[in-house]
């Protein structure tokens, strides 16, 4: 009989993975939800993701030591604006240069982007009548790259690909 308490004691110690119970702590949720991806960790500072609001849209894909820069802005009927180019960030400042001379400084506020309401007159031919980029504003939806990198434009143009 105490051959066979002792060989149960010695199998329950063999499938409690040995070692000491007080170094198998386990990590609070907080943590295990930014290793799986599903909540953003607080400590980093990356600007990469899919941004939105309404039907606005703005992607950010590393390329390099910059950024990839995607928008789109839907400012109702046939008026809309869509644009690629390259970002650079510099604190809470974002460079952005959709080319041809159609270059603007937006603010980073924590999960969000804001273009400035005065932008350059070449601005302008990125989109249609009356559209406009200036002032836009958006907040961060996805830090998932696949996402911001997958983004096209109404017409089906990808933004931030290639």
């Amino acid at each position: 009989m105490k051959r066979g308490v002792a060989a149960l004691a010695l199998a329950l110690a063999a499938c409690s993975g040995g070692g000491d119970p007080a170094n198998t702590e386990a990590p609070d949720l907080e943590t295990v939800a930014i290793e799986r991806g599903v909540v953003r960790d607080p400590g980093d500072d990356s600007l990469t993701g899919l941004y939105e609001r309404g039907g606005d849209r703005l992607c950010l894909v590393p390329q390099g030591e910059d950024l990839r820069v995607g928008a789109f802005v839907l400012n109702g009927g046939r008026l809309g604006c869509s644009a690629s180019g390259r970002g650079k960030r510099s604190g809470d400042r974002l460079r952005i240069d959709f080319g041809n001379a159609c270059q603007l400084e937006a603010r980073v506020e924590g999960a969000r982007i804001i273009f400035p309401a005065k932008l350059p007159p070449q601005c302008a031919q990125r989109c249609t009548a009356r559209g406009t980029f200036s002032g836009l504003r958006v907040e961060r939806m996805s830090d998932v790259l696949s996402e911001a990198a997958a983004l096209r434009d109404p017409r089906g143009r990808a933004v931030c690909g290639g």
